[in-house]
């Protein structure tokens, strides 16, 4: 619990008390917040504010991309402050330092699925502080001792009375005592919010369209910019026609951008039609002349100077895994607003990273940090691409030059080709089985651009990026003789976070290792996946948990097949199968899938269960048909006609099943994307005995139906 005293304080200070009520928190300058409208108030807490009509807002401090934070840590704070859930509204952070997520090294960042992971107890402490609170401003309101008032559902109920109050009624009375340091938690049995599926906050406004996301922003004044940039990754402008973009009406302004251009017009389609009569021509590029072939060669040369482990068994596997680059393709395009004066600086933008936003926005305005507002608004898909920058410094930097606010919107061509992508990776494996057919012997290489390198310089010189080995460099089978190299390879593509990160590819790495060595020793992959687990009692549960669900081990029909996979990360660990069946010409068909999770606490179950559905189909889709390849060093995709995302018609049905360990809470964002690719590979396997070890499986003659 050490790690968390010093947030405690930060949590847990308490604002100056105006006539709006009670508020916990750090006072900060109040702004419009686009992720919720204050109304009346404008003093905001750093964590709670409460109303006199009872109203109770709550400030989350990570950003809602459709994983459910909002509706989960409210769930937190609610449950232990016996607050009235039907009075609960919520505001996305602001920027500063006492957000931070225990759980991060990188500052005030949403990723890695540690928003409930790490503000699990802060938030308790907070609810129960502020419950307390309340409690004792109404024992002095009753002359009672506090014992005799306690809370529930928005009310202090007086002992043995029909006299209560509602926190609204107390709130500025509340105000005014000292915070308690350490006060009492609810125990488990107890929790009337926690461990329920409850609906989410953000499903009302998400569906009568008032939920407002980055590209819903409209400013008084404001201006539209589209951009375009180098298709040759560190290339630049070489030729525009400036006045043929002019003519097309509502057209502003041309601004020539770092590694690119910008068409200014009053509005974004006009903008568009602007762009395409520039005319822009660009030249240069460290990856000019690059092609796929030429990187897959690259990975390929470093696996060789790692060299095979010579492996002495009674069996031997020798196997090679190849995966692509991959766009995170999120469905609301990179985009951010922007107005900045001589005095002031305001951004409103979907971003998993509001630091870097307040970083890049104090370098572009130059001004302080005192004059700058980062407004973080919904976002419609992040997978780690929200995390950058690059799309909110072209805004501040138009901004800044037309000296109106200016909304940058890119085309769907720009989003896909001007990435930082999945990086693409190979892997072998030498793997020594023993007369039972067990491995004795495990010798992976792996060769992968860094992730990490951009941010730390270092990563190259030791060859090293846990974040490229996550999910190789640990695995949960019992294998006495484990190795594994890696290899850092830089093509020049620009690589970076993509849901699950390394675990992405290296659980597709080693589940088909797994599942290719079960098949050569004559046993059933899953029946072998539990004997490598002895003594691991929380796996073998969830693989068991797979097998019981998915009936596996049934008589199934002809052409149909069963695949599985295991893996954990984020804290969870997580188990999949699917049935297929493959046809004539490469045809296949998803039946069912079925997934368990251990994520120790469990919060809201149909939070998790939304997670892994739409992390198993995010990875089935990218698993399928999805893939960046590069000519004469550009991207050749540029819209989802060439970047193919998996459609209703050919997802399966996904069955979800939760185990609630007691273990310590983990994160469920990204656990499930990793299990698709293998789950998939070996079920393809099962039905037509071909083993898929490259991505996606379009480029084996794989045709969804």
């Amino acid at each position: 619990m050490e790690k968390y005293s010093l947030l405690r304080r930060a949590f847990l200070k308490k604002s100056a008390l105006t006539c709006t009520g009670l508020m916990v928190g750090l006072a900060y300058e109040p702004k419009y917040s686009l992720a919720a409208k204050v109304g009346n108030s404008q003093d905001l807490g750093i964590w709670i504010r409460i109303l006199p009509d009872g109203t109770t807002t709550f400030i989350i401090p990570s950003s809602e991309m459709g994983q459910g934070v909002n509706t989960s840590l409210s769930m937190i704070l609610a449950d232990e402050m016996e607050a009235d859930w039907q009075m609960i509204k919520t505001e996305t952070a602001p920027v500063n330092s006492d957000y931070i997520n225990p759980e991060s090294n990188s500052g005030q960042i949403t990723a890695g699925s540690s928003s409930v992971k790490g503000f699990w107890d802060p938030l308790r402490k907070a609810g129960a502080a502020v419950k307390l609170m309340l409690r004792q401003a109404a024992a002095q309101r009753w002359r009672i001792p506090v014992e005799e008032c306690s809370a529930r559902s928005g009310y202090i109920y007086r002992k043995n009375s029909i006299q209560k109050l509602s926190y609204g009624e107390i709130a500025e009375a509340a105000g005014k005592l000292d915070i308690p340091s350490d006060p009492p938690l609810k125990k488990s049995k107890d929790y009337n919010l926690i461990g329920r599926s409850v609906k989410r906050i953000d499903i009302p406004s998400k569906t009568n369209g008032s939920a407002q996301f980055g590209i819903d922003v409209r400013l008084p004044e404001m201006t539209y910019a589209t951009i375009r940039q180098s298709p040759v990754f560190g290339g630049e402008v070489m030729s525009y026609d400036e006045a043929a973009a002019n003519k097309i009406r509502g057209v502003k302004k041309v601004v020539l951008i770092p590694n690119g251009i910008a068409v200014i017009a009053d509005n974004t389609w006009r903008a568009k039609r602007g762009m395409e009569a520039l005319n822009v021509k660009f030249n240069g590029g460290e990856t000019k002349g690059l092609e796929s072939k030429q990187i897959k060669a690259e990975l390929i040369k470093a696996l060789d100077s790692e060299g095979k482990t010579s492996t002495e068994a009674f069996k031997v596997l020798d196997i090679e895994y190849e995966v692509p680059y991959l766009s995170q393709a999120a469905l609301e395009p990179m985009n951010c607003t922007a107005n900045v004066t001589e005095n002031s600086c305001e951004v409103w933008v979907p971003t998993q990273f509001q630091e870097a936003c307040m970083d890049v926005a104090k370098e572009i305005s130059e001004l302080d940090e005192e004059q700058i507002k980062i407004y973080t608004t919904y976002i419609g898909g992040g997978f780690g691409r929200r995390g950058e920058t690059d799309f909110v410094k072209q805004s501040l930097i138009l901004s800044k030059e037309l000296g109106k606010p200016v909304k940058v919107t890119w085309m769907r061509e720009e989003d896909i080709q001007q990435g930082f992508y999945r990086p693409a990776s190979m892997s072998r494996f030498q793997i020594g089985l023993n007369k039972d057919g067990f491995p004795v012997s495990w010798n992976n290489q792996l060769a992968s651009p860094s992730i990490l390198k951009r941010f730390f310089a270092p990563m190259a010189w030791f060859n090293v990026d846990p974040l490229s080995t996550e999910g190789a460099d640990e695995i949960p089978y019992a294998i006495e003789d484990f190795n594994l190299d890696y290899t850092e390879v830089d093509s020049g593509v620009p690589v970076g976070f993509w849901h699950s990160v390394g675990s992405s590819f290296n659980a597709f790495f080693i589940e088909s290792a797994i599942d290719e060595s079960a098949h050569l020793a004559g046993h059933d992959p899953l029946l072998y996946r539990m004997k490598l687990l002895a003594g691991k009692a929380r796996f073998q549960k969830v693989l068991d948990k797979v097998a019981e669900k998915s009936q596996w081990g049934r008589e199934i029909p002809k052409g149909h097949g069963l695949g599985v996979s295991l893996h954990k990360t984020r804290g969870s660990i997580a188990a999949a199968a699917i049935e297929v069946s493959t046809g004539m010409k490469g045809m296949l068909k998803l039946h069912k899938a079925w997934i368990a999770i251990d994520c120790g606490k469990v919060i809201n179950p149909n939070t998790i269960r939304a997670q892994m559905e739409g992390g198993f189909t995010f990875g089935l889709s990218a698993a399928l048909g999805e893939q960046i390849t590069l000519k004469d060093g550009m991207v050749e995709q540029s819209n989802f006609h060439d970047y193919p995302i998996l459609r209703l018609k050919g997802s399966p049905e996904i069955s979800v099943e939760i185990i609630e360990s007691g273990n310590e809470i983990g994160g469920v964002g990204e656990v499930a994307v990793p299990l698709a690719a293998p789950t998939l590979a070996n079920a393809i396997f099962s039905s037509s005995g071909k083993r898929i070890r490259s991505l996606p499986m379009s480029n084996h003659g794989i045709i969804i139906v």
